[in-house]
């Protein structure tokens, strides 16, 4: 259980510190943006964005480094260090992680010459500088191709606001800079806006879409935290039916009429488990509860809340639960017939997609 809480752990701070590092790639981009543009203002002056740029970029390689280490130590997947750093080499989503390490290397670079910028020289230096910006773009499709909340809404805003605030400001300097040629600035307008459609176009009919880390490339070794951790790897493979036996208590209402009905019921058949489901709200005086709140999880005997979520709707004995597990969303209708003493005997079915 000790392994299986470290390799959690490791997993969610991979996501967390690679979502990160790449929301403060766009700033230091953004910044850098702004910085060329020279503007200032009273308040604002021109070295505070300089200055600013340059510890952003700095924060950003720090997030990038336990990003790299987490990703290479987390058993769930195989990463090698040398699929960080060579590109395409690595078997888990091979074209995307090697995106990643395009982003990273060319992060390295970037690093490594302004460390020795007065050897090299300031052209050599705006030269790589330059090459760097396209570490940005590379680091967002690595993300939305590789990571697995590309589909969360909170992830998705991130992504698609990095997209939004980076192409905003790359248009605003070239529609405000005198300095840029006229056919330059055109070509760069036209890139601005064509660039977020195909990434938005890609988005929509790849990562989106059901069944994309099987196109990504994911190994079926690694399909599941499960098959790592604690059962095989198609032990929770939604979709699949299971029979239900178990209990069901409900408790005596509070001083407020509210009371608690609380399932636990084991699964037998195609897939072996636990499931749990607790639902709070006004005691109905025929026995059960409106729904207020609620929790679930669901799992195998010995990590029994692998996935953990809520009731989405309630019908008599009839409950939609969704829940989230490590590396997917499944959605579960469960079906209960109540018997003496508490005792109950149902079905669940579950799907990776909402029931209509």
């Amino acid at each position: 259980m000790i392994a299986a809480a470290n390799s959690h752990a490791l997993w969610y701070l991979t996501r967390a510190t690679g979502l990160v590092s790449l929301l403060l790639l766009t700033s230091s981009v953004v910044l850098g943006i702004v910085g060329v543009q020279r503007w200032k203002s009273t308040r604002w002056p021109r070295f505070l964005t300089g200055g600013l740029h340059k510890n952003v970029s700095l924060l950003a390689v720090a997030f990038l480094a336990v990003h790299i280490v987490t990703a290479v130590t987390d058993s769930f997947v195989t990463i090698r260090w040398v699929n960080v750093f060579v590109p395409f080499t690595g078997t888990y989503r091979p074209v995307w992680l090697g995106l990643g390490a395009v982003a990273s290397d060319l992060l390295i670079a970037l690093v490594i010459t302004s460390i020795a910028r007065q050897r090299i020289g300031v052209r050599v230096w705006r030269a790589v500088h330059w090459a760097a910006y396209a570490c940005w773009p590379v680091a967002l499709v690595h993300g939305l191709g590789t990571g697995t909340d590309a589909r969360q809404p909170w992830a998705l805003a991130a992504y698609i606001g990095s997209l939004a605030v980076v192409c905003g400001a790359t248009w605003w300097r070239l529609s405000t800079s005198d300095r840029v040629h006229a056919g330059r600035r055109a070509a760069g307008l036209a890139t601005s806006v064509a660039v977020p459609l195909v990434v938005l176009a890609w988005l929509t009919a790849g990562p989106l879409q059901p069944g994309w880390a099987a196109r990504a490339g994911t190994p079926t070794s690694a399909s599941t935290v499960a098959s790592v951790t604690v059962t095989p790897p198609a032990a929770f493979a939604s979709p699949f039916a299971a029979t239900l036996t178990g209990t069901a208590a409900e408790s005596q209402p509070d001083t407020n009429g509210n009371a608690t009905v609380s399932v636990a019921a084991t699964l037998s058949g195609t897939v072996n488990g636990v499931l749990a489901v607790t639902i709070t709200g006004q005691a109905v005086s025929s026995g059960g509860v409106t729904m207020a709140s609620s929790t679930a999880t669901l799992g195998p005997a010995g990590q029994p809340s692998l996935y953990t979520g809520q009731v989405t709707a309630l019908k008599g004995n009839n409950l939609t639960l969704r829940l989230v597990g490590p590396s997917t969303t499944v959605y579960a209708t469960v079906t209960v017939t109540l018997g003496t003493s508490g005792n109950l005997t149902g079905t669940i079915q579950t799907s990776s997609t909402p029931p209509a």
